[in-house]
């Protein structure tokens, strides 16, 4: 019998972050305003950046000019003018000195003071993983490989490994003679390394959230093994032999169930009794509260969405909000779909997203009255202490990894780092 911590494609690329930045003060004039009043300059490579305020960002008919609007967190932008007007704001004791530029809304030209602005998403600073679960392949009723439970944390360890230019900051774990091993077991130098990059203490527990079963399982994080496996393509795809393996903890038998989520650290910031699987209840078309319109896609992705019509609506009502989705199909295929919450008490919309069917992500079938028990969940609640309710579970991955999405614009989603190299 093989036992083997392998059990899909998974992967190590890491997206850079830049420092998260709360913007408190508001964009209106201010003692500290300075201006250039020289001639706009008209971009001739189109830029594209994100918002990194928090709070949003406000958007003005001209630089310094009337507000018309604010453009959420992580808002993709693409800046059109340079207005070479120069300001600067105050945040606590620090002053944020940039430009007011002209960014595309829809046909028009709004003004926005880049200062909050960064080319990198702003990336939550809660660090979630999930656990693959225990399983054993059988053939004739012999068990001939086990694969067991494993906390894979690499993501987050070549992160702290290599810098952003890709170079080596640290030195390797593993020795020339591991590296013939399939799965090998660190040893108390190797673990100690391992610990040290991961940025966890062996005073940290391990908290799994099990979705299905709505418990917390805790575990110390010093009677966990740190062990390393190769990863699904082998060596022969990596130029370092030891980019080739995975790092993490062997929970042995400990987790069967794959509808998990993990955290580590002192304290556990999952509860219990909020979160909620989703089953969507069919209605007709005339019920959904806004028909579509592509001008919430990216302009760069709109071309997608030609040709699409509405297809199926459903329904779904929980803890004051009414969450409403649409599929777009195009010659009569699901393509993509239209996912729209209400809040029931105001009637106002509080969040709209398009799950987009592409090569690197794929629609997960919605559960309804009708589904099999079996089959994937989507999900909503309260699942993080003192957090907005999330909602997940709509997307699948061929490349890349699935997100917790926050129901209020300021913050940022969580991605699960599940290491998903190819």
């Amino acid at each position: 019998m093989l036992l083997s911590c392998k059990e899909s494609s998974t992967s190590q690329k890491t997206d850079v972050t830049e420092k998260q930045l709360e913007v408190k003060s508001s964009l209106e004039p201010s003692i500290d305003s300075i201006s250039n009043k020289k001639k706009a300059e008209i971009s001739e490579r189109l830029d594209y950046k994100y918002v990194i305020a928090r709070s949003g960002l406000n958007y003005r008919d001209s630089p310094q000019g009337k507000i018309l609007g604010k453009f959420p967190l992580n808002t993709r932008l693409t800046i059109i003018e340079y207005s070479k007007i120069t300001d600067q704001i105050r945040e606590g004791e620090k002053i944020i000195k940039g430009e007011w530029v002209g960014v595309q809304k829809e046909k028009d030209t709004v003004y926005i003071f880049d200062g909050l602005l960064s080319y990198y998403q702003v990336q939550s600073d809660i660090k979630l993983y999930s656990i693959s679960a225990f399983s054993e392949n059988t053939y004739q009723g012999k068990v001939e490989r086990t694969s067991t439970a494993f906390l894979n944390l690499s993501e987050t360890y070549f992160e702290n490994t290599y810098n952003e230019n890709g170079d080596k900051t640290e030195t390797s774990i593993l020795s020339q003679t591991d590296l013939t091993q399939d799965t090998i077991r660190l040893n108390q130098n190797q673990r100690k390394k391992l610990i040290h990059q991961l940025k966890i203490s062996e005073s940290d527990k391990v908290f799994v959230y099990l979705m299905k079963k709505d418990s917390v399982l805790s575990l110390d994080i010093q009677d966990l093994p740190a062990i390393a496996c190769m990863n699904i393509y082998g060596s022969d795809n990596y130029s370092n032999l030891e980019d080739a393996y995975e790092f993490g903890f062997d929970f042995d038998k400990k987790i069967k169930d794959s509808d998990n989520l993990v955290y580590i650290g002192k304290e556990d910031p999952f509860q219990t009794g909020k979160l909620e699987s989703i089953v969507w209840n069919k209605i007709d078309n005339q019920e959904f509260p806004k028909k579509f319109n592509s001008n919430i896609i990216d302009e760069n992705r709109r071309w997608w969405f030609n040709g699409l019509e509405p297809g199926q609506s459903y329904k779904f009502s929980a803890n004051n909000l009414d969450y409403f989705i649409q599929n777009l199909n195009k010659d009569e295929k699901l393509k993509h779909r239209y996912m729209v919450v209400v809040d029931s008490k105001t009637n106002n919309i509080i969040y709209e997203n398009v799950q987009i069917d592409s090569e690197s992500t794929y629609l997960i079938p919605l559960k309804t009255e009708d589904s099999k028990e079996h089959e994937s969940n989507q999900w909503t609640g309260d699942l993080l202490r003192n957090k907005a309710t999330v909602i997940f579970g709509f997307l699948g991955f061929s490349f890349g990894c699935p997100s917790i999405t926050f129901l209020d614009e300021t913050e940022p989603s969580i991605r699960i780092l599940c290491d998903n190299r190819h």
